[in-house]
């Protein structure tokens, strides 16, 4: 009887402690009222951004794991590995950028006069306009690389041109971090559309008074919508962010490009998202 009425007690105060533990695991939702997290009581609330326990094998591992494409990645979103490097030679022909003018690269024409473009991060562009121009003769070591659409490129690792050697760096680590870019208003007419690489429209040139081109930056999925409201020769007003060259880039072409914020089209105000 002792030994029963002893279980018999346990019992119950097990089921004591059990049940607003399952009581606040199932409250129902409420339909009409905001949602709510209940907190289990005794136990330690839910962890959103605390890291997961390590597994065997190491953080986040478990024996026999095996790595996938981005954990082989370096930094730079290149395979680590060894990668053999060779150096090319020739003369340099045109300065190249990218879809906001930026430096970063160049065609280098050798002996035989096959043109290869050559690319490096766009942080180096200062520092390669100062060493090479057209017509300059140099010697750029590196690797071919094909980009996910199918062009070959030269990728520098260092460059040498006289007595000048340009080597593929970090950037430069600012002792305070730049000023953020002001809210900017732009009206003008749409004078053409920017095309990508592949073809699709990625901005809109803008006319507007003075020298300076002004490019809007529109994401992807607003392109079909603007295609009828925004059309050649219509006005446009643009509030948005001006894009401000990087530390060691240099901008080849003067133009101001703005991310849009809010477009106003024949009087109506568009959020851009």
């Amino acid at each position: 009887m002792k030994t029963n009425a002893t279980l018999l007690t346990g019992l119950l105060l097990t089921g004591s402690l059990l049940a607003p533990h399952l009581y606040a695991q199932t409250a129902p939702d409420q339909p009409n009222g905001p949602e709510v997290t209940t907190l289990t009581p005794g136990l330690p609330p839910p962890a959103f951004d605390q890291p997961r326990p390590e597994r065997p094998g190491g953080p986040g591992r478990h024996p026999g794991h095996r790595p996938d494409r981005r954990e082989a990645r370096g930094p730079l979103g290149r395979r680590e590995g060894l990668t053999a490097l060779t150096t090319v030679t020739g003369t340099v022909g045109q300065l190249t950028g990218n879809d906001d003018f930026i430096l970063n690269g160049f065609t280098l024409k050798n002996a035989s006069g096959t043109v290869t473009t050559v690319k490096f991060p766009a942080h180096l562009g200062q520092s390669v306009q100062q060493a090479v121009k057209a017509g300059s003769n140099v010697s750029v070591t590196g690797f071919t690389e094909t980009s996910h659409r199918g062009e070959v490129n030269f990728r520098m690792t260092s460059l040498t041109a006289g007595k000048t050697t340009v080597t593929d760096a970090p950037p430069t680590v600012l002792p305070t971090p730049p000023a953020p870019p002001t809210m900017s208003t732009v009206t003008g007419k749409i004078a053409d559309y920017q095309l990508d690489r592949e073809g699709r429209v990625n901005g809109l040139i803008l006319s507007t008074p003075g020298d300076s081109k002004t490019i809007v930056r529109i994401p992807s999925n607003v392109v079909a919508q603007l295609s009828n409201l925004a059309t050649k020769g219509s006005t446009i007003t643009v509030q948005g962010f001006a894009k401000i060259p990087h530390e060691g880039q240099v901008q080849l072409e003067k133009a101001t490009i703005l991310r849009a914020s809010v477009l106003t089209i024949n009087g109506q105000q568009y959020l851009v998202r």
